[in-house]
């Protein structure tokens, strides 16, 4: 069973039997579906099933010249909303046993390459290579989480959201200038780096480590897809699994001036999410990656299923 199906609802199917028969209904009632004839020449299939607002399983395979259905993988998913992040260059990767694969973007807000599980693969399936390199780009991330936590804010200063976002524009600025080899930003992003870990040292004598960092972005695991994040909360709404009646959490957060949305089951949230508190957790990024010009999916439609699709 994916390890994050309960985030969208599904915290009660602990059988093997009641998994394929979600992953059959996520077929046979599909709300959308991909396609594309892969150079083998069989079909690769990409069926969409939502069980709520921008929430639901995506099922991957192949259909052979038989017409029968033959399943890959499958994984839950949180449909991006958010508007997105312009990326100077994207690689894509292709993972070595499945049609899945990974996005993975150097973004100076963080710090370290970002690398995020790829919702969409009827685009990348006939990849020449196992990597390519895509240039300007918008990226849109969502995550899932398994568990998470609700603390308390930081103690800030009158306007410390202005200067916060000034002072990552300057770092992200800078960033950019020390990667095409100017010393002086290097050397300044360098010293203030250390000034902030001699003043963070000295704080953790006398006060938590929350109470000091406000946000972060951390890889988690050894999977490169999985971080732990602290962020702080913009909105949550509440919506429920049109299959189970699970309640589901929609937090909304902005971490390292990156925004993206969690879905997490409520029983696995503790504390009650609220605009100014902070999301604690470890979370499944996914995403989207688009050319500018692109918004919407050009082979994607909407489905009626009359008739039962034959599986293998």
């Amino acid at each position: 069973m994916h390890t994050f199906i309960k985030a969208i609802g599904f915290g009660k199917k602990e059988s093997q039997a009641e998994l394929e028969d979600l992953i059959k209904e996520s077929v046979l009632k599909a709300n959308f579906k991909s396609e594309k004839i892969k150079k083998s020449g069989y079909k690769f299939l990409e069926f969409n099933r939502e069980f709520a607002e921008n929430i639901g399983i995506i099922v991957r395979g192949e259909e052979d010249k038989d017409g029968v259905f033959h399943i890959g993988n499958y994984f839950p998913y949180l449909k991006p909303t958010i508007d997105g992040i312009y990326e100077n260059e994207v690689c894509i990767h292709k993972k070595i046993d499945s049609d899945a694969f990974t996005g993975m973007c150097d973004d100076s807000r963080l710090g370290i390459s970002l690398i995020f599980f790829i919702q969409k693969a009827v685009d990348y399936v006939n990849l020449e290579d196992t990597e390519i390199r895509e240039r300007n780009r918008i990226v849109r991330l969502a995550a899932l989480a398994k568990t998470g936590t609700i603390i308390l804010p930081t103690q800030k200063r009158i306007y410390s959201h202005i200067a916060s976002k000034i002072d990552n524009a300057m770092k992200t600025q800078l960033m950019d200038y020390a990667k095409n080899g100017d010393m002086e930003a290097l050397n300044y992003l360098t010293n203030t780096d250390i000034d902030k870990s001699v003043s963070a040292s000295e704080r953790i004598k006398h006060e938590d480590l929350f109470s000091i960092v406000e946000t972060s972005f951390i890889p988690y695991g050894s999977e490169s897809d999985l971080y732990s994040v602290l962020g702080n909360i913009i909105s949550a709404k509440q919506i429920m699994n049109n299959s189970t009646g699970e309640s589901i959490w929609i937090i909304r957060i902005i971490c390292n001036d990156i925004e993206f949305e969690v879905a997490i089951n409520a029983e696995d949230l503790m504390g009650f999410p609220s605009p100014g508190m902070r999301f604690k957790g470890v979370i499944w990024l996914q995403g989207e990656v688009e050319a500018m010009q692109d918004l919407n999916p050009e082979n994607s439609m909407n489905l009626n299923f009359d008739d039962d699709l034959p599986f293998a």
